[in-house]
């Protein structure tokens, strides 16, 4: 639902293809870390298997105490960013270097990671968030880039989490009304100073006074029209456009 020639900050994902179009990008470690502990569950009795899983989770360790020094320059960081890609190549690239053919099993599943591996780390998409510079939200709050999309993720928990257990927003109409409900109230919490319910209110009631809310004034702000469509129409569309009625 993003538009790669529009969003200018870092995509923080998983692998999926429907990210690839994205140039800025922080591949999830945790997706990758976790693809690594399940070939040491399936067999707890291969060396290769756990040496790649302890030797990944070290590497990233490092990388996030990298990105933590604060006495290190550009040129600094950087160095040090390239001692991780030789690490990796160290690791994933005799694998990676025999080509080779499908394998079977879990053996397969190796071949695959230090493909992936090699892939990520060529296309610079392991590291970004080594030397990313922190993110300042609207709300004046400073962050630092993360290595994993687990916060994204524990933000879309808790609705889907109701979802599922209230067994509510079972069709289009209500999970499109419960959808902008949630994306307004998520995006508040890094445009307020403070979110509660008082402040969301009192957020709410300018813009009925202003005409004008305050993703109207980001917009502005970023020299970007106002889309003439919702995104949420590809997706969810309203019961007017799926009935085709004009109303």
């Amino acid at each position: 639902m993003l538009d790669p020639a529009t969003f200018a900050r870092i995509v923080i994902s998983d692998d999926a293809v429907v990210y690839a179009s994205f140039a800025n990008s922080q591949k999830c470690w945790a997706h990758l870390l976790r693809k690594a502990v399940k070939l040491t569950l399936l067999e707890p009795d291969n060396e290769e298997y756990r040496h790649v899983a302890d030797r990944l989770l070290e590497i990233y360790r490092e990388a996030c105490r990298v990105q933590r020094d604060g006495r290190l320059s550009d040129g600094g960081w950087k160095q040090k960013v390239a001692a991780l890609d030789d690490e990796i190549l160290e690791l994933c690239g005799p694998v990676w270097c025999e080509e080779l053919p499908p394998l079977e099993g879990t053996a397969d599943d190796n071949r695959l990671l230090a493909n992936e591996l090699m892939r990520l780390m060529l296309q610079q998409q392991l590291f970004t968030f080594v030397t990313a510079a922190p993110v300042e939200q609207p709300n004046g709050e400073t962050t630092p880039v993360e290595g994993t999309n687990n916060e994204a993720e524990r933000t879309l928990r808790g609705p889907a989490n109701a979802r599922d257990t209230g067994h509510a927003n079972k069709t289009k109409r209500g999970a499109r009304r419960l959808t902008v409900i949630e994306s307004v109230l998520e995006s508040l919490r890094v445009q307020l100073a403070t979110f509660t319910l008082s402040s969301v209110i009192d957020e709410v009631c300018r813009w009925c006074d202003r005409g004008q809310s305050c993703f109207a004034d980001l917009l502005a702000e970023l020299s970007l029209p106002p889309p003439k469509h919702s995104i949420l129409d590809g997706v969810l569309p309203s019961t007017a456009e799926a009935s085709g009625s004009s109303g």
